[in-house]
């Protein structure tokens, strides 16, 4: 778990990051539309900043389990059963996402040899958040099984 924990961290850190830099390349175009100079890059780079600012933050999210659910039907269920719910959710999540990763490299490599207009960034590294998502979410879904399925034993034991 101690590896996860890094990986967390490290996630976390590179959300903070691209949304700074993110924010910095929105005041940038802002201020250059108030300016004699032209920053033509900047629309695009704020686009690719954006996506992988979601790439790295939806796995955080994924292990924070603080998407949003509709829980009308858990609220309706046993207490037994809500764990099982809930390990089900994180597995039809965790199996949908592991399916998408070689579609999703797939998707990433049609981008070789192709290059963005403005920053000649070549599309296979853009195309290629969408497998480090899935990987990642993959990763979180099926931990999320096993934390769910332990923390309610634990809390089995104390009442």
């Amino acid at each position: 778990m101690k590896a996860v924990n890094v990986l967390s961290r490290l996630l976390k850190l590179l959300t903070i990051v691209t949304f700074i830099a993110l924010v910095i390349v929105v005041l940038i175009q802002i201020t250059g539309r108030y300016s004699p100079f032209s920053f033509v890059w900047t629309e695009e780079l704020s686009r690719f900043l954006f996506i992988y600012a979601i790439a790295f933050s939806a796995p955080v999210a994924m292990e924070k389990r603080e998407y949003v659910r509709v829980d009308l039907l858990l609220n309706f269920l046993p207490t037994q059963l809500k764990k099982y719910y809930d390990a089900a959710i994180y597995l039809v999540i965790g199996a949908f996402s592991a399916f998408l990763i070689t579609h999703s490299y797939d998707f990433a490599l049609l981008g070789r040899n192709q290059s963005s207009a403005t920053l000649m960034i070549e599309m296979y590294y853009v195309n290629l958040s969408m497998m480090i998502t899935f990987i990642l979410l993959a990763l979180y879904s099926f931990l999320n099984i096993y934390v769910v399925l332990k923390a309610n034993q634990k809390e089995g034991v104390q009442q």
